[in-house]
């Protein structure tokens, strides 16, 4: 599976959480833990985009503001 998170982000580019968990078909509360590990391992960058709605904190869609990339 982490093999898998990898080559999608090579193929594919930057892609949200949920686009990564559309993608291979788990849920995002699972697919985590797994990127926090490849990133831990340097394959994969976190990047994350700041907030453009103007809310002060608790946004509830952080999953579509942070995006993954390979290295």
């Amino acid at each position: 599976m982490l093999s898998g998170i990898v080559k999608l982000l090579k193929e594919r580019g930057a892609l949200s959480v949920q686009e990564i968990a559309l993608a291979l078909e788990i849920d995002s509360s699972a697919l985590h833990p797994m990127l926090d590990m490849l990133v831990q391992k340097g394959k994969i960058l976190k990047v994350e985009l700041p907030c453009k709605t103007g809310c002060a904190g608790g946004c509830s869609k952080s999953d579509s503001m942070t995006f993954y990339k390979a290295t």
